[in-house]
């Protein structure tokens, strides 16, 4: 009888449950499924690695670290070594161009032309503007013949001939219009005289005049010339010599 009567409470307690309202299981099933989501969620978000430099704070990123000092110099001294690098390969780069060219130039350079020597330049004639002339008339006393002295002086720059002979210097002696006589008409010897005259060197010659007149060719009997005031002008190879006048007297 006693186990009869615990079998009884079982199939009670049995029939109890099976009549419980249908609503209040359904509600825990959903506060336990609520909770067992509510937790894989945060244990989703727990296990996703955040992002490079931002840390979950209210869902904003994280102000960038400022670099320091040392970090800022370090900088600094790495950009100016690399500016000093670039400007030593173009002073690099300039200098090996500009050897690059004085090569090239030193190749190209024209051989100079072998020297030549040469000999003494022949001096030319002296022209009549580059001598001085001083022309001096001597009279002596009634009858004697009149010497004249001149005086070459080369005034030019170089050296020049000057031939000093009777046939290039001539003297001419007048009296008013009147042509009384000529060295060139008979002349003298020595008909040729040449003389080299440096920058500034004298060259003198005289030639004296009888007082008897005379004609080109030289023919005989002029006569002779009488007292009077006279004239006597120098040529030199038929060219008038530039102050190689002069005036003189015979009694």
């Amino acid at each position: 009888m006693g186990t009869t009567r615990r079998d009884a409470d079982r199939q009670a307690s049995t029939r109890e449950a099976g009549e419980r309202p249908a609503g209040s299981g359904s509600a825990g099933a959903r506060a336990a499924g609520a909770r067992a989501a509510g937790g894989r969620a945060a244990g989703a978000r727990a296990a996703r690695p955040a992002g490079p430099g931002r840390a979950r704070t209210g869902g904003r990123p994280a102000p960038r670290r400022r670099p320091s000092r040392a970090t800022i110099v370090r900088r600094r001294i790495v950009a100016l070594l690399v500016l000093l690098a670039v400007l030593a390969l173009v002073v690099w780069g300039v200098v090996a161009g500009i050897r690059a060219l004085r090569g090239v130039a030193s190749a190209d350079a024209v051989e100079p032309a072998p020297e030549t020597t040469t000999g003494p330049v022949d001096p030319t004639a002296c022209a009549p503007r580059d001598l001085q002339v001083d022309l001096t008339p001597s009279v002596g006393g009634p009858g004697e013949p009149v010497a004249f002295a001149v005086a070459l002086v080369n005034d030019g720059e170089v050296p020049c001939l000057v031939d000093a002979g009777t046939a290039a210097l001539v003297f001419t002696v007048t009296s008013g219009s009147d042509r009384v006589w000529s060295s060139g008409d008979c002349a003298a010897e020595p008909a040729e005289r040449r003389l080299l005259l440096d920058a500034g060197d004298r060259a003198e010659t005289t030639l004296a005049w009888s007082g008897g007149r005379s004609a080109p060719g030289c023919p005989d009997g002029q006569g002779s010339s009488g007292p009077g005031t006279y004239r006597v002008e120098a040529e030199l190879g038929g060219a008038l010599l530039e102050g190689a006048t002069a005036t003189f007297a015979r009694g």
